[in-house]
């Protein structure tokens, strides 16, 4: 369920970068493209580097079920997310590109 999550977010953070720099009158593909790998690498990265360890430092005891367990197990979502947002405000929106109005 979580990885089905994911897609769709990578769908659709790639197409609100793409809808914003075709507005902006940017290259719209390129912007995509790094919409959806900022939101995948830094996502992929802690999953990898912080939340498996730890759960799997958990292996063979009762926490592994608690609530705690399952937030650190999905936080990758939601540090992908940020990520992206944090490219959207400080990259795309900062672009030097003009804006018809």
């Amino acid at each position: 369920m979580a990885m089905f999550l994911s897609v769709l977010l990578t769908i659709g953070i790639a197409f609100w970068f793409y809808r914003t720099a075709v507005h902006r009158q940017a290259n719209s593909v390129q912007w995509a493209i790094v919409g959806a790998v900022s939101y995948q690498l830094p996502a992929w990265a802690w999953m990898l580097l912080i939340s498996k360890p730890y759960l799997t430092s958990l292996q063979g005891t009762a926490n592994k079920t608690s609530l705690a367990a399952g937030l650190i197990g999905h936080s990758w979502i939601a540090v992908g997310v940020v990520a992206a947002l944090l490219v959207y405000r400080f990259a795309l929106l900062k672009s030097n590109v003009k804006v018809s109005s």
